[in-house]
């Protein structure tokens, strides 16, 4: 009976002995009845031959916290924690959007070849409140209103279908008690800076890239204190959360004069020119297939992103203007009705609340269509002239516009990025940081600087580790070839446009 009582004993200390060691990392959990921490599960993964422990939690937070008896949010937490004992500050993820998750999954997160970067720093995802977790401001009607109707994607009609898609999309929001003002940047980082203290991390180190570099630059104003360094790939400062016109232009411009001074092109003359007389005999059909010219430069607008398939591109635009074959052009089309699979609710609480004053000094929706640039407003357009449906309070100004900064940071662009330009961040954003650096990488541009810097794991660790930035640790690549031939096959663009 005694040997009894002893083993329950024994068992009774061991379990509490696993509990605790569990929740060790975790000393300021709170009660899970209304807000706090709870870890749900812990394993081992393998990354680069090393086991790594990989915890998975939930974050229970309450959507407005002004209200005591608020809805409650419950935000998805992926930690990776480093090899070594006794690791320095942590490395939070911010990644790209609004309207995408920031949880990486195991598999990206190996594919960079982290092991050198979590010899000394936990690997922290948060959940983004909007995309991440119980709610979702998800709407498939208005990404699907996006398309357009009749063909004509700018058209008065279209741009009222999307109104109206959003006016009842928020309609159902109310009836079910989401209340659309707490879904801003603001209540964002609110939610990761709450992380941080449940988990017991007094500073943090921020790596952010594309929209995640400006909740990098606002965590900075609303917590400055808990920070020790930053890297923003691809930086969007205030006001430019949308693509203006003239940024594709100028990179056209870029492409251009690179294109000029290429050697054994197939087609002669400019992208520029090719791109106008490709537009200008546009025909109302390829094969069976209504084409829409505001598509085809959305999706071009989409293909800049990556220096690969921009080339891609300016040759099907040679190959329409030259050869009259505009059967690329069409898969154009089809990459921008393809594409649009962002959490669009998020997209425009993020970007209404923080870029605008308020939606009635937007331009017109004439203003919008009309322009004098190769790709004009396109997408942006779209946002722009529906953002008035989407009604939600704008965040403080103070957050609004930048401000002078002391934080270590170091600002990473591409030559070729149209989307965060190099120009812009000189003039918009390093003024400010007193103690920024900022670098441009060569023939890339927006995921290309992303694909490189990530799988540059020294550089990464040697900036967090002691502040110095060594470029030539970044990852190299190729100069740029304006000469590639890659082609879609008619028959295949046919048959992708029958089951697309």
């Amino acid at each position: 009976m005694k040997s009894s009582t002893r083993e329950r004993t024994n068992t009774l200390t061991f379990g509490c002995l696993i509990l605790l060691f569990l929740l060790q990392p975790f000393a300021k959990v709170h009660s899970q009845n209304k807000e706090g921490f709870s870890l749900k599960n812990k394993e081992v993964v393998k990354i680069e031959g090393k086991d790594y422990v990989l915890l998975r939690g939930e974050l229970t937070v309450p959507e407005d916290r002004s209200k005591p008896d608020s809805r409650v949010l419950i935000i998805p937490v992926q930690i990776i924690r480093a090899f070594g004992e006794n690791a320095a500050e942590p490395i939070f993820w911010l990644d790209g959007g609004p309207g995408a998750s920031n949880i990486l999954s195991i598999e990206k997160i190996a594919s960079a070849s982290p092991s050198k970067l979590l010899t000394n720093h936990d690997f922290v995802c948060i959940g983004y409140r909007g995309v991440d977790g119980t709610t979702v401001l998800k709407s498939r009607k208005i990404n699907k209103s996006f398309k357009g109707l009749h063909h004509k994607m700018l058209s008065d009609e279209s741009l009222n279908n999307v109104e109206a898609k959003i006016k009842a999309y928020c309609s159902s929001l109310k009836k079910d008690g989401i209340d659309i003002n707490q879904y801003t940047i603001l209540n964002v980082i609110d939610d990761l800076d709450y992380a941080r203290q449940l988990l017991g991390y007094a500073k943090i180190n921020l790596l952010s890239a594309s929209y995640g570099t400006r909740v990098a630059l606002l965590y900075s104003y609303r917590y400055p204190l808990v920070i020790r360094r930053t890297i923003m790939i691809g930086a969007c400062p205030p006001g430019y959360f949308l693509t203006r016109q003239e940024q594709a232009e100028n990179i056209i411009n870029y492409y251009d004069s690179l294109y000029k001074v290429s050697s054994g092109m197939e087609y002669k003359g400019s992208i520029k020119d090719a791109m106008q007389r490709a537009f200008d005999n546009l025909p109302r059909r390829w094969a069976t297939f209504r084409l829409d010219a505001d598509k085809i430069k959305a999706g071009t607008a989409g293909v800049l992103y990556a220096r690969g398939s921009a080339v891609w591109a300016f040759n099907a635009y040679f190959k329409a203007a030259n050869e009259g074959d505009f059967s690329e052009l069409y898969m154009l089309q089809k990459i921008f009705e393809m594409s649009n699979k962002a959490i669009i609710g998020d997209v425009y609480a993020k970007t209404v609340s923080a870029d605008w004053e308020n939606t009635i000094d937007l331009p017109t929706r004439e203003q919008f269509r009309n322009s004098s640039t190769l790709l004009g407003n396109n997408i942006s357009a779209i946002y722009g002239s529906t953002a008035h449906a989407w009604s939600i309070k704008s965040i403080p100004d103070e957050y609004k516009k930048c401000r002078v900064s002391e934080d270590e940071v170091l600002v990473i662009s591409g030559d070729l990025d149209f989307r965060t330009p190099a120009d812009i961040t000189n003039r918009e954003l390093m003024p400010f940081l007193k103690n920024g650096k900022h670098i441009v990488l060569k023939n890339m541009s927006h995921s290309d600087i992303l694909l490189n810097v990530m799988k540059s794991q020294d550089f990464l660790y040697q900036y967090f580790e002691s502040g110095i930035v060594d470029e030539s640790l970044i990852r190299s690549v190729p100069v740029l070839d304006l000469t590639s031939q890659s082609r879609l096959g008619k028959v295949k663009i046919f048959v992708a446009g029958l089951i697309m």
